[in-house]
């Protein structure tokens, strides 16, 4: 299943147009043909925000997510489906304010000769074990995924970068899968003249770094209070973090 997963901000879609640039990729890679170009998802997204106001006015910001298949049993034409899904608001304003547990797993990210880590499957069994993992030794913690050469890569809903003397460091674009928020924190970074480069991060180096940041979908941006049993930043968010926080909630239009 090729999928895509995006939100609004203050009831305006978020980053549509690179959405729709990575939904385009993704569908070239698998393979999937006759399905809706991209000027008609723009017009079924409108409409299926349209008949579902009553569901905007009870939940405030939600998201969105589309997918596809080949069709039932191989045969065409494909299936096409879209859908909104609520928020947990309030566990995003914890995250941001309190922090987020990270649990560094076994559990490996498909190699790169499975399929193209930059597009968005609907495969989450990997993700799914890690966070098992996680949360046997933290409650509502994240299970970070390894390379193939042991190396960190990403968690279930969020890329991470870790800050080494007021500069961010992320894993290798080919490692990671794409995410839309963390290229846009990253060019708010650079407006911001800060530091960023992408490095090899090996699990001793994310538990000691002086703060990790967490971007994904939902949340936006955050920040990890630990991994394992190690706290980060003495566990309080860092300068970085916050400077980010502000502009990319400047950025996006959320209330924060």
């Amino acid at each position: 299943t090729a999928v895509e997963r995006l939100r609004t901000y203050g009831g305006a879609v978020f980053q549509l147009d690179a959405h729709l640039n990575r939904w385009q990729q993704t569908i070239d890679a698998i393979g999937i043909e006759g399905l809706p170009r991209r000027t008609a998802i723009e017009v079924l997204i409108g409409e299926l925000i349209g008949r579902n106001q009553a569901f905007h006015d009870a939940v405030g910001d939600f998201g969105i997510t589309w997918f596809a298949t080949p069709g039932s049993g191989g045969s065409q034409p494909p299936t096409f489906g879209m859908h909104l899904n609520s928020i947990d608001h309030d566990a995003v304003r914890r995250r941001r304010s309190r922090g987020q547990v990270l649990v560094v797993t076994d559990v490996a990210q498909p190699p790169e000769n499975t399929w193209p880590r930059a597009i968005k499957v609907r495969s989450r069994l990997h993700y799914y074990l890690a966070d098992q993992i996680a949360r046997r030794q933290y409650a509502e913690a994240l299970g970070v995924l390894l390379d193939q050469d042991g190396s960190v890569t990403e968690t279930s809903v969020a890329s991470l970068a870790i800050v080494e003397s007021a500069a961010v460091i992320s894993p290798p674009p080919d490692r990671e899968w794409g995410g839309i928020t963390p290229q846009v924190v990253q060019r708010l970074a650079a407006e911001s003249s800060i530091e960023w480069s992408h490095e090899v991060i090996s699990p001793e180096r994310l538990s000691t770094a002086d703060e990790v940041l967490l971007m994904g979908t939902d949340g936006g941006v955050w920040f990890a209070n630990r991994v394992g049993k190690t706290k980060v930043g003495g566990g309080q968010p860092g300068g970085v973090f916050k400077q980010l926080l502000r502009r990319f909630d400047d950025f996006s239009g959320c209330e924060g």
